[in-house]
């Protein structure tokens, strides 16, 4: 079984298709456009999103396995154990490093992962590459991705322009949506076998987390 994660991107990539069907079903089949350029756009958000909260997720997910069968701090990778210590370091309560004893120091990365992860809001190939690093130690996760980082950092950038310009923005045609779609999916099957391997590999889990996506 996949991660929940990956499994909660499945549900809500519902709602792209369907705006694919409904685009299929108002267009008819002349030659053409037929004003549907809003449907298009907003699938492109919906996309975006989804694929922006399955990273969110899963790096949760992951890094939840990777502390349970950690027994130190200091059994961190190290890109983990730096962003740990400067995050109480920088902290204004200067009792926090306290909070670090015992298996105290795991609440307290997880707590501060999720503030990560609540900043994260672009979805591109170099602020997931840093976000998986800080909180895992996974460098390069977006070497993984077998469409390449450029077509996901194009794809983000698109949501970017539909963000701020609406109707202004390119005209997204169903094949291309299509197409993102197919992407962006290739994109999550890749990043939820990389990181289930990832943390059985480097965190003394028994197994792997979750299994591959068939």
């Amino acid at each position: 079984m996949a991660s929940e994660a990956f499994r909660a991107f499945q549900y809500n990539l519902e709602d792209v298709k369907r705006l694919i069907e409904s685009h299929g079903a108002l267009s008819g089949t002349g030659q053409g456009r037929r004003g549907l350029g809003h449907i298009t756009r907003s699938g492109v958000v919906m996309l975006c999103a989804a694929w922006e909260l399955y990273l969110e997720q899963v790096v949760i997910e992951g890094l939840k396995f990777a502390v349970t069968f950690t027994g130190s701090p200091d059994s961190l990778p190290l890109p983990v154990q730096k962003e740990l210590s400067s995050f109480v370091r920088k902290h204004k309560n200067e009792l926090k490093p306290l909070q670090l004893s015992g298996e105290g120091w795991k609440s307290l990365l997880q707590g501060h992962a999720s503030t990560i992860v609540e900043r994260f809001n672009t979805p591109k190939s170099s602020p997931t590459d840093d976000m998986f690093n800080k909180l895992l130690g996974l460098s390069n996760l977006s070497e993984c991705w077998t469409i390449g980082a450029d077509a996901v950092d194009k794809f983000v950038s698109a949501r970017g322009d539909i963000a701020h310009r609406g109707r202004h923005s390119d005209y997204v045609k169903i094949w291309q949506l299509q197409n993102q779609k197919n992407d962006i999916f290739s994109a999550a099957i890749d990043t939820d076998g990389c990181v289930a391997e990832y943390v059985r590999d480097n965190f003394s889990v028994p197994r792997k987390p979750w299994n591959a996506v068939n």
